[in-house]
């Protein structure tokens, strides 16, 4: 056994045995959905599988927080999950079992030993991987996507991005340095906690770069969780790349480059006009286009797709792109907006959940944009959109139906490009229809078992308060409303949930009071619940 192969292994157990230990947090991601991957595909001109019957790979899919989500409302689809660490397998395995899916697989396998066994696959998921492993393993994992990918399969890699990063590696090196001496990871965490409060309270903010990083890295870090601390900062393994030597490795498997997760990062005109202008002109093509952006924004973290090499990819957006769309969007009307000395009869809306702003005086588009939001978090079929444009122009004397389709989508494709509105080509996952056995999925179910955080039928982590939850545990689409009021008023009887005022517990209702209180909060519970994407068919 060479020196290297030694050192390899050594680094693999190193990762095995700190993911035993400290358990990762295991989260549904949408921007790593099939749907949101296969939109980005057909949007660029590819044939990518239908989500409700593809197969779907996630490398480092720890407790199956993302992928069993995807499997349990994509039931004619097929999900396998891979990860290194036995413990957090055996929770994903737990979870499958107790939700009853039989079309998702958790295998403890380390990356290293995957063969063609495994099959072919539609969509490969590898988020929050790739930096973090050794070089033999990321060019394994480059190996994987291509080898294991269908001629239109399209694979997710994330990974850290210089030159943001550069900053970002030297607390990263201060908090290792710190700890250097330390196993126990509450220990490690614990001391680079302290470090980065030490260096906080004797580098001022406005001691010029230095100083705002250092306040700016605080900030962050104090937010998040130690699991996170540990694995993403005090791991041994944390490699940073710039995007032209990250494409240059996918280029060596047959790989290339189709888009990132989050299409708005790839749009120049969210630049400024004169830094839009200069990019087009010093950078002819794609990859350095947007090596050059990652230069300005000071990049720190990529969520590229890939394709096989030689496969067509046509990024030319055009009004065909909303051709079978599905648009969605928090967008409000806004009645006092931000920006000043707006021309008469503006109208402003902003994207509740990105706070991004628009201003229209088109009635058209206001009435297009009230007709996205009304619906949220349903997706409205593009069609269906421009049915109800053409009412309204029909109303105001204006009717042009080639006219309105051709403006409407054009202006969905600008939405969509500027971060404004989703676009996939699915119907949604969820319904608004409260019916009168009212179901939530088994993954939100098993959730609200232990947590506030549950999963949406949009793939995304909402927080719900106590007494929701509770509620949201009972909806297994089985109980009728009376059912599901009589197992709130036995949770307020037998103590598992306690009424309080002024921070004092209240004893349990009884009779017709009981009866009213537990009415209102089942019609509240399914309210929040019908807006947080939560119902499903």
């Amino acid at each position: 056994m060479t020196a290297e192969t030694m050192q390899m292994n050594e680094s693999l157990e190193a990762a095995h045995n700190s993911y035993d230990i400290v358990p990762y947090p295991s989260h549904p991601f949408r921007q790593t959905h099939p749907e949101r991957l296969h939109a980005l595909g057909r949007l660029f001109g590819m044939t990518p599988a239908d989500i409700r019957h593809c197969r779907v790979l996630e490398i480092g899919c720890a407790g199956g927080g993302n992928i069993i989500p995807m499997a349990e409302l994509l039931p004619e689809s097929q999900f396998i999950g891979i990860d290194l660490s036995q413990r957090q397998i055996e929770s994903a395995k737990a979870s499958i079992e107790k939700i009853g899916l039989t079309n998702i697989e958790a295998k403890h396998l380390d990356i290293m030993d995957v063969d063609e066994s495994l099959g072919k696959f539609d969509y490969i998921i590898c988020h929050g991987v790739y930096s973090w492993v050794p070089p033999e393993v990321r060019d394994k994992i480059l190996e994987i996507c291509r080898s294991h990918l269908n001629p239109q399969g399209i694979a997710f890699v994330s990974y850290n991005t210089l030159p943001g990063w550069h900053l970002r590696g030297a607390i990263r090196n201060m908090m290792n340095y710190h700890t250097r001496a330390l196993t126990d990871p509450k220990k490690k965490v614990q001391q680079a906690r302290a470090l980065l409060e030490f260096l906080a309270s004797s580098v001022g903010a406005e001691n010029g770069a230095y100083g705002s990083m250092i306040h700016s890295e605080l900030n962050m870090l104090k937010k998040q969780s130690d699991n996170y601390l540990y694995h993403d900062h005090l791991e041994a393994n944390n490699y940073q790349f710039y995007f032209h030597e990250f494409i240059e490795e996918a280029n060596k498997h047959d790989l290339q480059y189709l888009a990132e997760a989050h299409l708005a990062t790839m749009w120049t005109g969210n630049f400024p006009k004169e830094v839009a202008q200069t990019l087009e002109r010093v950078a002819p093509d794609i990859i350095q286009r947007e090596q050059y952006a990652d230069f300005v924004r000071n990049r720190m973290f990529r969520q590229t797709l890939l394709c096989a090499k030689g496969t067509k990819v046509d990024r030319a957006l055009n009004e065909n792109a909303m051709n079978g769309a599905w648009l969605s969007s928090p967008m409000r009307r806004v009645e006092n907006p931000p920006e000043k000395q707006l021309p008469e009869n503006t109208i402003s809306f902003r994207n509740m959940q990105t706070n991004q702003g628009l201003n229209t005086t088109d009635p058209l588009m206001a009435a297009a944009i009230d007709f996205i939001g009304a619906n949220f978090p349903m997706a409205v079929s593009f069609d269906d959109l421009v049915a109800h444009i053409e009412a309204k122009a029909s109303e105001m004397g204006t009717a042009d139906p080639v006219a309105i389709r051709r403006g409407m989508a054009n202006n969905m494709v600008h939405m969509m490009v500027g971060g404004l509105i989703d676009v996939s080509y699915t119907p949604s996952l969820c319904t608004r229809e409260v019916s009168v056995k009212p179901k939530i999925s088994g993954v939100t179910r098993l959730q609200a078992l232990s947590t506030d955080r549950l999963t949406n039928a949009r793939h995304e982590t909402i927080k719900l308060d106590d007494l929701t939850r509770h509620i949201a545990g009972l909806m297994d689409g089985e109980k009728t409303h009376f059912e599901i009021r009589n197992g709130l008023k036995e949770m307020l009887r037998n103590g598992t949930l306690t009424m309080r005022k002024d921070g004092e517990p209240l004893p349990a209702p009884e009779g017709e009071v009981l009866e009213q209180i537990a009415a209102e909060a089942v019609a509240k519970a399914l309210d929040r619940l019908r807006q947080a994407a939560m119902l499903i068919g």
